[in-house]
């Protein structure tokens, strides 16, 4: 993927709201790659639940 003038100004804004100790920081990224590869990718679309039938046989 090749990188666009967006996505800088994004990493801007996300690196401007991190911690200043350098640690914390990679560890806040490390947490927010999680949740990117967790989350937002595994975001298919949800399979439809099986549908079960109950019959009987109606008699008047």
């Amino acid at each position: 993927m090749k990188e666009e003038l967006w996505h800088r100004r994004h990493a801007v804004q996300i690196v401007s709201a991190l911690p200043e100790d350098p640690e914390d920081a990679l560890a806040v990224l490390r947490l927010a790659m999680q949740l990117v590869t967790g989350f937002l990718a595994g975001s298919e679309a949800p399979k439809p639940a099986p549908v079960i039938v109950l019959a009987k046989r109606f008699e008047p």
